[in-house]
């Protein structure tokens, strides 16, 4: 079972490459894509139980190398198929990718 872990996460600092896997664009502008995180690009066998949904801004023109990105969900497993499995159903599903940006942006209050 993966261990999952939402999140949205804004530009990016340090992190190690990232191959895409499923790219569509999102209504109204921008696009999500489900991508394998390798921290070992030598050995990409090695590393690739990590995996993250992203989605990009809304623009027409080519992305900058600064732009900020929205990372949805990231998840890791022992097995590689159930991962990348549960990214692409939550980057296929427009309302999954709107609950768990809103749920981060609007976390629940402790009265």
């Amino acid at each position: 079972m993966p261990n999952q872990r939402e999140g949205v996460h804004q530009g990016t600092q340090a992190q190690p490459a990232a191959q895409a896997l499923y790219s569509r664009p999102m209504p109204g502008g921008g696009f999500v894509r489900v991508e394998v995180l390798v921290s070992e690009p030598a050995n990409p066998t090695a590393e690739r139980l990590r995996g993250r949904v992203v989605m990009e801004r809304r623009s027409f023109a080519p992305p900058e190398a600064d732009d900020e990105q929205v990372i949805v969900a990231e998840m890791e497993g022992d097995d590689a198929n159930s991962v990348v499995a549960e990214l692409f159903r939550i980057a296929r599903d427009n309302a999954a990718i709107a609950r768990r940006v809103l749920r981060r942006a609007n976390p629940p209050r402790a009265d």
